[in-house]
C-alpha cells in the first residue's frame, strides 16, 4: 500500500508507520529522505519552474501595458477607436480624384495667366500703334500749318516727335499735346512757337517775283494777314508758297510770326 505524503490524522495510517510522520500546522507530513530525487518530484520542480517563468513574464507584460493606458481617459471605449480610425483613413480613389482635380486647376491657371498676358501685350502693342499714329497725324498738320519746307518733315518728327503725348480721354478719342513750362499746348502752338525760334531755318523758302523769294500776289487777292481781310483759318489754308509772301506783304518781318499773332499789325 502506498503511503500518503500529507495526513490530518495519524489513525489513518497503521501504528507501525505512524513514527515516520511529523506534525505540522495541525497536519501531519512523512518524513522523506532524498525526496527531490522522486521522479514525481522532479516533474514537479520543473513544472513549477515553468509557471514561475511564465508568471514572470505576464507580469512584464502588464507592467508594460499599464504604462501604455495610464494616459486613457476612463471613458475610454476600444471599439469606438477601431471605428474613427477606419474612418480618418482616406480613400485612395478618392484622394486620386482630389489630385487629378488639383492638377487640373492649376494647368487651367497657368493658361488664364498666359492668355492673359498675351492679351495686355496685344492690347498695349496696338495702342502704342495708334497713339504714335495720332501723334505723327496731328505734328504733321503742325508743321505744314507753322509753315514748315515738307522736304524737311521727316526730321522734324523725329526731332519733335518725343515731345508730343498723346492721352486718351474718357470718350475713347485720343489727344495729342505738348507740356511746357506753361501749360499744355496743342501740336500746333507748339509747331509755330518752335518755327520763330530754333526752327526758321526749316521754314519754307518762298519763290518767284514779288516779295524777297515769294510767289507774286495776284492782284485783288485777298490777303488774310492784312486789317481787311484777317481770318486766322484762311491763314492756315493758304498754299506753302504764298505763306511768306502775304505774311510780308502785310507788314509781319516773316510768316512765322504771322501766324502767331493774334490781330494784324497796328491792331
Amino acid at each position: 500500500m502506498a503511503l500518503k505524503a500529507i495526513i490530518e490524522a495519524l489513525e489513518d495510517v497503521p501504528e507501525a508507520l505512524r513514527e515516520h510522520y511529523t506534525e505540522k500546522d495541525g497536519a501531519f507530513y512523512l518524513a522523506l529522505d532524498e525526496f527531490g530525487k522522486h521522479p514525481g518530484a522532479l516533474t514537479l520542480k520543473a513544472t513549477l519552474n515553468k509557471v514561475n517563468k511564465d508568471k514572470d513574464a505576464l507580469a512584464t507584460k502588464v507592467a508594460d501595458l499599464e504604462a501604455k493606458v495610464a494616459d486613457l481617459p476612463d471613458d475610454f471605449d476600444p471599439a469606438e477607436w477601431v471605428k474613427r480610425d477606419e474612418k480618418d483613413k482616406p480613400d485612395e480613389a478618392l484622394q486620386s480624384l482630389k489630385e487629378q482635380h488639383a492638377r487640373a486647376v492649376d494647368a487651367l491657371k497657368a493658361k488664364h495667366a498666359k492668355d492673359l498676358a498675351d492679351k495686355e501685350a496685344e492690347i498695349n502693342e496696338r495702342d502704342s500703334y495708334i497713339d504714335g499714329s495720332t501723334r505723327n497725324d496731328h505734328l504733321r498738320k503742325a508743321l505744314v500749318e507753322a509753315g514748315f519746307d515738307p522736304a524737311h518733315e521727316e526730321i522734324l518728327l523725329s526731332y519733335l516727335g518725343p515731345k508730343v503725348k498723346v492721352r486718351r480721354e474718357e470718350d475713347g478719342s485720343r489727344v495729342a499735346f505738348v507740356e511746357t513750362d506753361l501749360g499744355e499746348v496743342s501740336p500746333v502752338d507748339f509747331a509755330k512757337d518752335f518755327a520763330a525760334k530754333q526752327g526758321k531755318a526749316y521754314l519754307a523758302k518762298p519763290t518767284g517775283p514779288g516779295a524777297p523769294g515769294s510767289q507774286t500776289i495776284r492782284s485783288g487777292e485777298a490777303n488774310p494777314f492784312a486789317a481787311a481781310n484777317w481770318n486766322k483759318t484762311d491763314q492756315a489754308r493758304l498754299p506753302a508758297e504764298k505763306r511768306e509772301a502775304m505774311a510780308r506783304a502785310a507788314g509781319f518781318k516773316d510768316y512765322a510770326t504771322a501766324v502767331r499773332a493774334t490781330g494784324p499789325v497796328g491792331k
